[in-house]
């Protein structure tokens, strides 16, 4: 009997005890739940749901839910995982569970892009600032440069909105040499500019402001460096993203000029009067447009209502992004067509981003990316802003008057009837918009490949080559035009424009980068190191040629071969190279106290050999005070932090060859009366020139309060450049020579930054704030005792870069008893002009009382950006000001009736007269017939703080479970505003614009009224 019962008995045991534990399932159990976030209850899809110790995972579906067999017995840890949330660690004791994930608001826990790799926020000793693709998203940004607005430390300006050129420029922590102050921009980790970059791709962009942080790029890191990840798949998820919005675009700002015909001519036969000269428009021409109705004879002409437009833009972008546990891919296409304010301009461009990387084996791991961008703009041949002519077609739309109109009766374009100064030549503004063309075709890619290695040691071993290639072909047609005579119907030729003609350029650049880094982290016990070590090779080749011909029988002939007379060719290239060796030590102690140290080696060819090479060190430290017991015990600080940097960059940015006596060709000579063809130096040179040098100091705090509600920074830094370079005059007694460049010059640039955030939430309705504030004290502490003029501007010791250098003005003369009184400015100075102070007192006002009368450099950046939501409504905003910087006006329009140009209405209804001395503006005079009270004065400098409304939106998201059903996971629609309110006391135009360039013809900038949708399949 016991036989037989043994063995049943081994069969019901297992049977009574599972029945006893039913939490105990066989190893190939199943287990399904759903993945929540903890306040909102909706589910979260893509979650990551992996068991700990093990490759089996899963994700969530749209849905929220996941399922798994297991392979586990009863209990074991499950990890979940989601963006923006902190890690689950679940104990799992049953078949089906519920994991409600808490959002992750420490940002100390994040990983930030520095070079050459990353590091944990807490311990970073560098100061450096961050926009991630959150703050980008769903903007209207035409240009990857326009997404550093409002960011501490960094000086943002767009001055044009013309399609395909519409950068901004960028300054880190001031303007610190006399040269090319733009950032060292990286893309993955090789040189490209950000232009080129699809905003949409953006996942990341790194701001390195000091040397602790900036030295590790050695010789061209002096202003600053931007480092910029694109978006790049994740392991074992797959998604589909597609994104869209279209909007209109507007000018910001026009002067208020006069556009009524009989008014101008009024205005001009006073001004005209005013400096005792016959008037221009007899009154008989004055009544007859009084009373004329045919307006094309008798226009009243809004030139700019005329070449400006409300233009419609838009953009779409589509992801596709997914991997296995070991491999991950992104794929992404964009599209942006911008039709541009000004007429008959527009710009598409096409965008490719595409990524991938696997791990081969444990040890190994490749990856490949490319980023391709191909602009196709068009404007006119006559160009939008460039120095054509008058300025093209912004400096003729200047230039324009009320009785001059677009169109003869018959729809010719028109000629104008009536001649005055300046005006010999009507150069019809619409009809050189819409004849001829300029195209512009530019294509550009990096295409980056890298294999990394795990040696021995912990010792990770990486490679990296990249290409960034330029290829870009601008061509422009230039057309004959007939104008018709709206009055007599003469037909003439346009006058005063190219001949009609083909001019084609193209441009090539190749640039190769390869580096090599190891990099090793240890531990022992409480003590935290970290190594890196690397070199590098980068090879800068670039080439242009241009072709051009005349002699075409017609307009639609626009080849260079169709043409038959006149033909030209020139072309240039060059070539540089770049060596270096570089690394960093890191040291931490318990994440509490931290040291870095960096360096760079470079070697450059634009150097002689024995003055190539330049060493560029840096060390920072940093004290975590909120890890002592005495900070804790507050229980106010979640995070305090002190640091401090020094150390030295280097800029290589002089023109090729400078070191050496070049030979210009072109210098011809006599010889026995037969002129031939010549070389010969007109330039001396300093084989001595070497790297200009910037050292940086930096003293940081930075901490968190309230369990990370209320953050804030503080740094103060004095960036000081020496040996900059500079050409120097030498005396003609040489032989008329042009001086060398040399290495004599000096700047500082001293300020401090203060950052502060809050943000917090209350049940549904959550919101934040965060403000900054820079300033900056720019000073020219050396220029080997010379002075630079350009235009209204002036270099000199003691000043900053740029300075306006004038006339100090006094005020204007009221009486002539005033004028006789005073110091002697001209034999015709009357009431009613500008009294001028006589700085040396010695009774003349001349150029020896110039003195410093404005700054053109901001000191004082600043900006604020917030956020309101509630349930799955969003409201966010973002302004950005300056304060504390002038700009100077002399062009046309910004002077009266200057250069045959129109007037602006102040100037016929505030202008001083006899009976109205109270007047804001001297007497009306033309510029250039009474310069005496337009010289280069105090006067006309213009304030152009500004503070502006970068941009504002407002989205809506879609419930999951309305979209559960459609297949769809994420819908969200928003509307924004894109500069749409500006506060400034400069009205002229738009004060966002390049402060030392005194006339109007930029590109006018835009605002933009936009919506459009994000939607996401996973």
């Amino acid at each position: 009997m016991a036989r037989v019962l043994a063995p049943l008995l081994w069969l019901i045991v297992p049977l009574v005890v599972q029945a006893q534990n039913p939490t105990e399932p066989t190893i190939n159990a199943t287990l399904t739940g759903t993945v929540i976030d903890s306040k909102t209850k909706e589910t979260l899809i893509g979650a990551t749901v992996k068991i700990q110790g093990t490759t089996n995972g899963a994700s969530t579906d749209r849905d929220g839910k996941f399922r798994l067999v297991t392979g586990q017995k009863y209990p074991f840890t499950l990890l979940v995982n989601f963006v923006g949330y902190k890690q689950s660690e679940i104990v799992v004791t049953q078949s089906q569970i519920t994991v409600a994930l808490v959002e992750d608001n420490n940002p100390l826990d994040d990983v930030v892009v520095v070079g050459y790799g990353t590091q944990k926020k807490i311990n970073l000793t560098g100061s450096l600032a961050i926009v991630d693709a959150k703050t980008l998203a769903n903007r209207p940004i035409t240009n990857a440069t326009q997404a550093l607005q409002n960011v501490p430390g960094v000086f943002t300006n767009q001055t044009k909105g013309r399609p395909g050129a519409d950068a901004a420029t960028i300054r880190i922590r001031g303007a610190g040499t006399l040269n090319n102050n733009n950032p060292l921009v990286l893309v993955d980790g090789i040189e490209y500019p950000l232009g080129d970059v699809n905003p949409n791709d953006i996942e990341s962009v790194t701001v390195l402001k000091d040397a602790a942080s900036a030295a590790i790029y050695g010789n061209r890191a002096a202003n600053g460096v931007i480092l910029v990840k694109t978006k790049t798949g994740k392991n074992g998820k797959f998604s589909i993203d597609y994104n869209f919005y279209a909007g209109s675009q507007k000018a910001t700002q026009f002067p208020d000029v006069v556009t009524n015909t009989v008014d101008y001519m009024i205005g001009k036969n006073r001004a005209l009067a005013n400096e005792g000269k016959p008037a221009e428009s007899s009154e008989a021409l004055i009544n007859e447009f009084r009373t004329g109705t045919d307006p094309y004879i008798y226009p009243n002409t809004n030139w700019f209502d005329i070449m400006f437009r409300n233009a419609a833009i838009q953009e779409h972008n589509l992801r596709i992004s997914g991997g296995t546990e070991k491999t991950a891919f992104s794929i992404s296409l964009g599209y942006l067509d911008q039709d541009g304010i000004l007429i008959a301009s527009s710009g598409k461009r096409y965008s490719l981003n595409t990524n991938v990387s696997s791990e081969i084996t444990k040890r190994l791991k490749v990856g490949a990316s490319l980023t391709a961008n191909f602009w196709n703009s068009k404007e006119s041949a006559y160009s939008a802003d460039d120095g054509n002519g008058e300025g093209g077609l912004m400096g003729l739309t200047y230039r324009g008057l009320p009785f001059q109109t677009a169109y003869a009766q018959d729809g010719t374009y028109a000629d104008q009837w009536i001649r005055v100064p300046g005006h010999n030549f009507f150069r019809n503004t619409v009809a050189l918009a819409n004849e001829g063309f300029n195209k512009n075709n530019q294509y550009r890619t990096l295409a980056n490949v890298f294999l990394e290695y795990q040696l021995p040691f912990n010792i990770r071993y990486k490679t990296t080559l990249g290409a960034n290639l330029l290829y870009g072909i601008n061509k422009y047609s230039y057309p004959a035009i007939n104008l018709t005579n709206p009055k007599t119907g003469a037909i003439t030729p346009i006058g005063n424009t190219p001949a009609r003609g083909v001019r084609q350029i193209s441009q090539n650049n190749i640039n190769i980068t390869n580096f090599h880094t190891l990099n090793w982290e240890g531990a022992l016990n409480q003590h935290h190191f970290g190594a890196l070590a690397g070199f590098s090779l980068e090879r800068f080749d670039d080439g242009n040629f241009s072709a051009y011909n005349e002699g075409y029988l017609g307009n639609d002939l626009t080849e260079l071969n169709a043409g038959s007379t006149s033909p030209q060719v020139t072309g240039t290239g060059g070539a540089s190279r770049l060596q270096s060796y570089f690394g960093r030590f890191n040291y931490n102690y318990n994440e509490k106290y931290l040291f870095e140290a960096n360096f760079r080696y470079d070697g450059s060819s634009r150097f002689a050999k024995d003055k190539r090479w330049g060493f560029f060190p840096s060390f920072s430290a940093g004290w975590r005070a909120s890890e002592e017991d005495f900070i804790k015990d507050l229980n106010i600080f979640s995070n305090l932090k002190v640091r401090a940097s020094y150390g030295k960059l280097g800029n290589q940015n002089v023109s090729l060859f400078s070191y050496v006596d070049a030979i210009a060709l072109g210098q011809n000579y006599n010889f026995n009366g037969t002129i031939v063809s010549g070389a010969a130096i007109t330039q001396l040179s300093d084989p001595n020139i070497t790297w200009e040098t910037t050292t940086m100091s930096d003293i940081g705090l930075e901490g968190s309060l309230f369990k990370g509600k209320l953050t804030f920074e503080l740094d103060w830094f004095d960036k000081q450049t020496s040996k900059i370079l500079r050409q120097i005059s030498v005396p003609g007694q040489v032989g008329n020579l042009a001086g060398p460049v040399k290495n004599i010059g000096a700047v500082n640039n001293r300020g401090f930054e203060v950052t502060v955030g809050f943000k917090d939430a209350v049940n549904d309705f959550r919101y934040n704030l965060d403000a900054n504030l820079t300033y900056v004290k720019n000073k020219v502490t050396n220029v080997n005792g010379q002075k630079y003029y350009s235009g209204n501007t002036i270099i000199q010791e003691g000043s900053a870069i740029d300075s306006f250098y004038g006339l100090q003005a006094e005020g204007i003369f009221q009486t002539a008893d005033e004028v006789k009184a005073h110091a002697f400015q001209n034999a015709g100075t009357v009431p009613g002009d500008l009294k001028y102070k006589d700085v040396d007192g010695n009774g003349v006002i001349d150029n020896n009382d110039r003195v410093v009368i404005g700054n053109s450099i901001p000191k004082f950046v600043y900006g604020f950006s917030g956020g309101f939501g509630y349930q799955r409504w969003d409201f966010s905003f973002i302004f950005q000001g300056l304060q504390d910087v002038d700009t100077y006006l002399s062009g046309n329009l910004a002077q009266p009736f200057k250069n045959g140009a129109g007037v602006t209405k102040n100037w016929l209804s505030d202008s001083w007269t006899p009976t109205n001395t109270g007047a804001s503006l001297p007497r009306l005079t033309t510029s250039n017939g009474y310069p005496q009270n337009f010289q280069t004065s105090s006067f006309w400098v213009r304030d152009a703080s500004y503070l502006r409304l970068k941009n504002v939106q407002i989205s809506y998201s879609f419930p999951s479970k309305w979209l559960s059903k459609a297949g769809i996971d994420v819908l969200k629609v928003f509307v924004n505003a894109q500069n749409y309110l500006t506060f400034s006391n400069f009205k002229f135009s738009d004060p966002e614009r390049n402060l030392t360039r005194a006339d109007l013809i930029e590109y006018p900038n835009a605002k933009t009224i936009s919506a459009g949708l994000n939607v996401s399949f996973k």
